[in-house]
């Protein structure tokens, strides 16, 4: 069987691991992508933005006859979820989740309001409008704050705010900003796997020990059962199809703030396979039709140092 995974860039160790179990063919829209060397079949195609994406994809499952599409990249997930039902009547199924939880995930306010809404702990989160009127009418605010894009990705925009001073300027700077409440604590990563009707097969928590603009670099799992049982309980309340990472903070009272979620897989997903969680297989046995058994506290204890390795051409 065979897997599209699109905006390849570096994900060389995700690619590697599926390899084990399918062909894999790469997308992306440069041409000389490191992951490139690494799939079974390449192809350059346009940019997400532009008209011809969604039919230059689906020619390339109807001639590689793709079992699965896996998108990495935010920017397309609305515009798939829009032709899913063309992927399906190609026979690819679209490893993504829908466009109700996609708009959750990828607009930070409606992420804060998912987590109010469903009584899950997290920071408090203003609107740029929210916060002119607190500055406006001389309201509380209690520095440090964290400033970022409402629909950012990684650490990019992301700055700690610690006086008015500087609040007033970074609103100005970062486009469409949202400020929260800063948390100090352990900051967590946990990857989760669920099946293609939304119920959850893996959860496995990695403590975030360094990261280089936005993306993991030193990361260890751990068996926090306690965030576990909170992320099965974050699931049940969202359907997940597929992947998805979820990032919360253990505050210095011991309690669990969630600060973010991600229909896709994580950077640090790798770390998860050589724990002995075999994504591969289990998207595998979806294809098939096969039940999954969750696995939700069977993982190892491992650690992770990230560097930085060249294709020579």
């Amino acid at each position: 069987m065979k897997i599209l995974i699109t905006a390849i860039g570096k994900r060389v160790q995700l690619i590697k691991h599926l390899k084990s179990k399918f062909d894999i063919v790469g997308i992306d829209s440069s041409d000389m992508p490191p992951a490139k060397y690494f799939v079974d079949k390449f192809y350059k195609v346009s940019a997400c933005f532009e008209e011809s994406y969604i039919e230059e994809i689906v020619e390339i499952c109807k001639k590689e006859k793709v079992a699965m599409l896996i998108p990495l990249y935010e920017k397309e997930f609305t515009l798939l979820n829009l032709h899913r039902h063309i992927f399906k009547s190609i026979g690819t199924e679209l490893l993504l989740s829908e466009e109700k939880v996609i708009s959750i995930c990828n607009n930070k306010l409606n992420t804060y309001k998912f987590f109010k809404d469903k009584h899950i702990n997290t920071p408090e989160t203003f609107s740029k409008g929210d916060m002119e009127d607190i500055l406006k009418h001389k309201g509380n605010i209690t520095y440090p704050l964290i400033i970022k894009p409402l629909d950012g990705m990684g650490s990019q925009g992301v700055y700690k705010i610690n006086s008015k001073k500087q609040l007033e300027f970074f609103m100005d700077y970062v486009t469409n900003p949202i400020v929260q409440e800063f948390i100090e604590g352990k900051e967590y990563t946990v990857d989760v796997l669920c099946d293609l009707e939304g119920n959850i097969i893996s959860a496995v928590p990695r403590e975030r020990l360094e990261v280089r603009a936005g993306e993991v670099t030193k990361t260890k799992t751990c068996k926090n059962n306690e965030i576990i049982k909170e992320v099965i309980n974050l699931c049940s309340k969202i359907k997940f199809i597929g992947p998805a990472t979820i990032q919360c903070i253990i505050t210095k009272e011991n309690k669990i703030k969630f600060i973010e979620i991600n229909a896709r897989f994580g950077g640090g997903v790798p770390l998860t396979f050589e724990c002995g969680v075999n994504y591969a297989e289990m998207l595998e046995r979806m294809l098939q039709g096969k039940r999954i058994n969750p696995i939700l506290y069977e993982f190892e204890e491992k650690t992770m140092l990230r560097y930085d390795e060249a294709v020579i051409l």
